[in-house]
Order: structure tokens, then C-alpha cells, then sequence
């Protein structure tokens, strides 16, 4: 873990890149919030802290907070469904 880096705003990927990135991970059968936010911290070895609430207080905050706001665009869009607390489906093609 040597090469990897604390979380900065700069860090934080764009809503478009959150999206793909997001509906990749899903296509592959990962569906619940936490692991794709831990899939996407490991792939840009970003250190992140745990979030308490305050969305946009820290760069790990931002994280989460820009994901969440991705996964409810999604949503409205109807190109994905949550079905639990932070567990999420593709939508079928004649519901999108």
C-alpha cells in the first residue's frame, strides 16, 4: 500500500466516471453500494475514512456523497432499481 495516496477532492472521480464505472460493476454482479465505493477506492488506491454524515466536510465525505447523488440519478433515469438499503438491479430494457 505504499504507492497509495490520501483522498483529495481532486481525487474524486467525475459524476460521468462514477456512472460507467458504476453500471460496469453492476453488469459484473456487484450491486450493493459499499463494494462498488470500496472497487473504486481500490482501483485509484485512494485511503478513505469511514463517512459520518457530513457530506462534503473531506474528500472521503465528497466520495461518497457524489456516488450516492450518481446511484439516485440512475435511478430516476430508470436505468438502475434499488431493491434494499445500498443493493441495486440494472433495470430491465422495457422498464428504461
Amino acid at each position: 500500500m505504499k504507492d497509495w495516496r490520501e483522498s483529495r477532492y481532486a481525487n474524486i472521480p467525475s459524476r460521468s466516471e462514477f456512472e460507467s464505472t458504476t453500471i460496469a460493476m453492476m453488469r459484473r454482479g456487484i450491486t450493493n453500494s459499499d463494494p462498488m465505493r470500496d472497487q473504486i477506492r481500490r482501483d485509484r488506491k485512494l485511503i478513505l475514512q469511514k463517512p459520518k454524515g457530513h457530506w462534503n466536510d473531506n474528500p472521503s465525505e465528497k466520495f461518497v456523497n457524489e456516488h450516492a447523488w450518481v446511484l439516485e440519478d440512475l435511478m430516476v433515469r430508470r436505468v438502475i432499481e434499488k431493491l434494499s438499503d445500498k443493493e441495486y438491479r440494472l433495470s430491465t430494457p422495457n422498464q428504461a
